[in-house]
């Protein structure tokens, strides 16, 4: 299969991630640009390959390089994701590190007040920045979003709107390499490859979810 021809061809969005590269489009927008061809149309949900031939990407346990790809369905069109050299890996970390490192840097902060600057401090504890290659809930990803909270439905949760119970739970957005898909997974869910947590403040208290998770109460 040859190369594609440029990532800003018509019809497709393109993402170079710090795992690999993302294409979302129409199958023959693909096909034309050079991304795939039409033996890698998926039959059902999703297709691996490697080196173009088909696998079972439930059992691959080969690296994600640049042999390696998954085209998956998204209603109408197809997403594309394709591994890329170790080298190339770490030169994209890297260039992320540094660009987020500037921004943080360059950007002018008006005074937050002392609330925000209390969640501030809770999360700058966290280990992880986007970028950074993880196991959410065991399974390979990438983090894509920076720790922050998030409102999310629990069943016995603190707090009711409306017929609903929910909890602010802090954790991070990642993209699983085996899908291509982005989720929320709470902090205490989202370890380093090396097994560390990815959340430096570890804090205990009642209930069998604050033993195990993080607490938003120490920002009170």
């Amino acid at each position: 299969m040859r190369e594609p021809k440029n990532n800003q061809a018509p019809g497709i969005a393109f993402d170079a991630g710090v795992s690999g590269d993302r294409y979302q489009g129409k199958p023959d927008a693909l096909i034309a640009a050079g991304v795939i061809t039409a033996e890698h149309i998926p039959v059902n949900t999703s297709q691996t390959f490697v080196d173009g031939v088909r696998v079972d990407g439930r059992r691959f346990k080969g690296k994600h390089d640049e042999r390696w790809m998954q085209v998956s369905r998204h209603a109408t069109s197809l997403i594309v994701t394709k591994g890329i050299a170790d080298a190339e890996r770490a030169r994209r970390v890297e260039a992320r590190r540094r660009e987020v490192e500037e921004l943080a840097r360059t950007t002018p902060k008006k005074d937050p007040g002392f609330d925000a600057v209390r969640v501030m401090d809770y999360k700058a504890s966290a280990a992880l920045l986007p970028g950074a290659e993880v196991f959410a809930n065991g399974r390979a990803a990438t983090i894509t979003g920076e720790f922050k909270l998030r409102r999310v439905s629990v069943e016995d949760g603190e707090f009711v709107d409306g017929d609903n119970r929910t909890e602010y739970i802090p954790g991070y957005t990642c993209r699983i390499h085996e899908s291509g898909k982005e989720f929320f997974y709470p902090a205490h869910e989202v370890r380093a490859k090396s097994g560390a947590l990815s959340h430096l403040r570890l804090v205990s208290g009642a209930g069998q979810r604050r033993e195990i998770g993080f607490s938003i109460r120490s920002l009170a």
